[in-house]
């Protein structure tokens, strides 16, 4: 199974505020004559669980109407504690929630422009046997990234910020690149102005 997980533990402490609450503007049906902003987390959220249903979640404790809204939307919601401590350490309470033969599709919440078409086609990869995948817009490496169980051991023991980043930098001769039509894998917000980037 390829397993979605959902990165929203990060304190975002360049934006100022609990970015991932942040209301954000998106392309939405031109019949809706007023559509609701949705937060720059549920839109995140949105993509990736109608890609993979059966997908994780990672917040902090406190976080508990993020909490609420992502288990509204399906996902298997984990917390932890040791979030401030980096990135890998909420990757680790992910993957110890999946299956030891679980490939996982690691998105980061605070990235809501990335297409869903990107995710699936991340996903087939993964399930035709890659080891690592990491798309490509313009040249530039981005995220998501799909990462093939025989890494799990190394992902459930983290050091610091030990993650997805420097899981594909100690081996980048089975990184397979993907390229993509979808600059959002190259956005993330970590500013208010970033939410113009469109």
């Amino acid at each position: 199974m390829i397993r979605g997980i959902l990165l929203a533990a990060g304190r975002g402490t360049r934006f100022g505020t609990d970015k991932l609450m942040q209301p954000i503007q998106m392309d939405t049906d031109p019949n809706e004559v007023s559509p609701t902003p949705r937060s720059i987390g549920l839109v995140s959220a949105s993509t990736l669980i109608s890609s993979l249903p059966n997908s994780i979640a990672v917040c902090r404790p406190e976080q508990s109407l993020l909490r609420e809204q992502l288990t509204e939307l399906g996902f298997d919601v984990k917390t932890s504690d040791q979030a401030d401590q980096g990135m890998g350490f909420s990757l680790a309470t992910a993957v110890a929630a999946c299956e030891p033969t679980d490939n996982m599709l690691i998105c980061l919440a605070d990235m809501p422009y990335v297409k869903a078409i990107t995710l699936e086609k991340i996903a087939m990869l993964l399930g035709s046997g890659a080891a690592l995948v990491q798309p490509l817009y313009q040249q530039k490496p981005g995220n998501p990234v799909g990462i093939s169980h025989r890494f799990r051991q190394l992902l459930l023991e983290p050091g610091g910020d030990f993650g997805a980043r420097k899981l594909l930098k100690q081996h980048a001769e089975e990184v397979s690149y993907l390229e993509v039509d979808d600059p959002g894998v190259v956005m993330d917000i970590d500013r208010p102005e970033d939410l113009n980037q469109l």
